[in-house]
Order: C-alpha cells, then structure tokens, then sequence
C-alpha cells in the first residue's frame, strides 16, 4: 500500500541540491545602448538599414525575372530565350516594387527588414505612420534617395523627407506593439 503523502522522497534517493537563482536581465537591450532607446537614429545605422531593403527589392526583382523566365520557358521551350528588360522597365519596377515595399512595412510595423535588423523603426509625429504618410514618405525616399544624406547634417538626424513629413527614425530594439513615439529636438549630439 502506498502512503497518501507523495511528496517525500523515496528511500535511497539523492536530496534535492538547489542552485542559487541566475539573475534575469530585465532588458534585451545592451547596457551601453539602453540611452539610445527612443532616439533618432544618426545616417550610419540608417544607410546600413536601407542597404539592406536595396538587396530585399534587388531579391524580390531577380525572383521576379526567374519567374518570368520559368513561365516563358514552360509556354514555349522549343523557342526560349531569357528575356531581356530595358534599363527603364527594370527602373520602374524597381521603383514601383520599392514603394510598395516601404509603404506596407512603415504602415504595418513601422520597420521595414532593413530597419528590423538594425533595430530602427519609422513613427510619425502622433505615434505609428498610417498608410497614407506611410505612401508619401515611400515615394519621396525612392524619387528623392539622397534626401537620406540630409542626416548627417541635421543637428536633429532628420533626413530630408523627415523634415517635410515630420517624421523620423528612432532605435527601438524591442520592437513592441506601441512604436516608441517621436522625440523632440535633441539638443546636443552624441
């Protein structure tokens, strides 16, 4: 027969050894980096994040051409040639898969890839971009790309569609449901 009390340890066995507990860090965020929390990012951090959404667009069109490629081959593989888009016609798409890229991202998350693997995010003077600001900051940073270079002369490290749209780009590595809102004019640099 068994004893009703089940927690006591059977005879012969090992004592329980308890380990001190391991502290838990209450950030994801390094020490040196939990100041930049919530500020505006300066144009290294931005070049690299829009390095990285150049090579998302850059994907998106080669899989694009691959699949063009494929369908003309299956239509008609007695005759296939690789096709061969002008220079203008890759522009425009280029373009066009661009805007449409950075205009879901901003609107929905507020990151693009670029932006989420260095631990940016877009807000708006009121919080996260609606789909509207989100559509015309998209098309005035593919039409107008050297704006970005405004940064590094902004005591504010606005680019130049920042300053007419009244956005800008904060480090928020946490990455949370609530966008981390726009901060005033910093005074000093860092």
């Amino acid at each position: 027969m068994l004893p009703d009390d089940t927690s006591a340890e059977p005879q012969g066995s090992a004592p329980e050894v308890r380990h001190p507990r391991i502290p838990v860090p209450r950030s994801i965020v390094p020490n040196r980096a939990q100041p930049l929390q919530g500020r505006r990012a300066g144009i290294v951090s931005r070049l690299l994040a829009d390095a990285v959404d150049v090579a998302v667009v850059a994907g998106v069109l080669a899989a694009g051409y691959v699949g063009v490629s494929v369908a003309r081959f299956l239509w008609r593989s007695w005759a296939f040639t690789f096709p061969t888009p002008s220079f203008l016609l890759m522009l425009v798409l280029g373009g066009l898969v661009s805007v449409l890229y950075l205009t879901v991202t901003w609107a929905t998350t507020g990151r693009s890839y670029g932006k989420h693997v260095l631990g940016l995010r877009v807000v708006g003077p009121f919080g996260r971009l609606r789909v509207g600001g989100a559509l015309i900051r998209s098309v005035l940073c593919v039409v107008f790309p050297v704006g970005i270079l405004w940064v590094a002369l902004s005591p504010q490290n606005r680019s130049l569609q920042d300053v007419v749209l009244r956005t800008s780009v904060v480090y928020d590595w946490l990455g949370g449901d609530e966008p981390v809102a726009a901060l005033p004019p910093q005074r000093g640099r860092r």
